[in-house]
């Protein structure tokens, strides 16, 4: 009848001694690490409490310091250095904040990042515009900046074209400059890894300088123009914060400038369409968390 109960509480004590074994195991392994002066909090406190937050290998990867200061204590781990204010001295308390600062030091994560909260856009544009006598090129430069993290997401832009010729009457020509600024809304995918096509449209602004050649008494003209663009492209991932893009714009302009020649009269119009290749570098901001 004896032997029942007598092999049930061997069992027990061995189950029991192999816990006390694991455990004496792992606070050694962090014993190695922890150096704490004073007497609140207690280093055994710490010691155990922090067994059961980082693995063995985790808690050598750094030195941990604790130092008692009377109505403060001071914890350091790696480059974290905290000064905590506990004028009751509750030890318990001590060990616990300890241990969860140092814990939060060590403990070796893989998270999870989602698409840049802003993103930085800057590179070269060529803009090409049909005209009587064939098309003509602007070339320019043109920063963006993307704002949110989701599908749908806001941008603003600002750039310089030009200068370029454009043919007139009777053998005319005026040089143009032009000075867009856009905004509106982007619509990206994110459904590859590096790869990201996405599409944008919006309002424009442009700031127009015209100037005649080959004529006397000119002077350079200056407007604004509104009008609207359509951008689609995609941006490649090189690195992780890093990229490189190509798209395809289309600049609507629907006011154009007619053009005089004092006495002739009308020589001609500036262009209403613009398409325009663009091919930029990327730097992303601070990375967003996945929903």
């Amino acid at each position: 009848m004896d032997r029942p109960a007598n092999a049930a509480r061997l069992l027990l004590s061995s189950v029991a001694l192999a816990t006390l074994l694991l455990h004496a195991n792992r606070t050694a392994a962090v014993e190695a690490t922890l150096d704490v002066v004073g007497a609140c909090p207690d280093v055994d406190a710490v010691r155990r409490l922090l067994a059961t937050l980082v693995s063995a290998e985790e808690a050598s990867a750094a030195p941990i310091s604790i130092q008692d200061r009377g109505a403060r204590f001071r914890i350091r781990v790696r480059k974290t250095e905290m000064m905590i204010d506990d004028p009751g001295r509750d030890c318990a308390a001590r060990a616990r904040q300890a241990a969860v600062v140092a814990a939060n030091e060590l403990q070796q994560r893989h998270p999870v990042f989602g698409p840049p909260t802003w993103v930085v856009e800057k590179g070269f544009v060529f803009d090409g515009a049909s005209t009587s006598t064939g098309i003509v090129w602007a070339p320019g430069a043109e920063i963006r900046g993307i704002w949110g993290s989701q599908t749908l997401a806001f941008f603003a832009a600002a750039g310089a074209r030009g200068p370029v010729t454009l043919p007139l009457a009777n053998g005319w020509r005026v040089e143009e400059l032009r000075f867009p600024l856009d905004a509106g809304a982007r619509f990206t995918s994110y459904r590859f890894r590096r790869l990201h096509p996405w599409f944008m449209v919006g309002p424009s602004l442009t700031v127009t300088g015209l100037i005649g050649q080959e004529l006397v008494q000119t002077d350079r003209k200056w407007r604004l123009d509104w009008g609207a663009i359509a951008m689609a492209g995609a941006t490649f991932q090189f690195f992780s914060r890093v990229g490189g893009l190509a798209a395809i714009s289309v600049r609507w302009q629907p006011r154009p400038y007619e053009l005089q020649v004092i006495p002739f009269g009308r020589a001609g119009e500036t262009p209403t369409w613009w398409v325009g290749v663009s091919l930029n570098y990327t730097l992303d901001g601070k990375r967003s968390v996945p929903p």
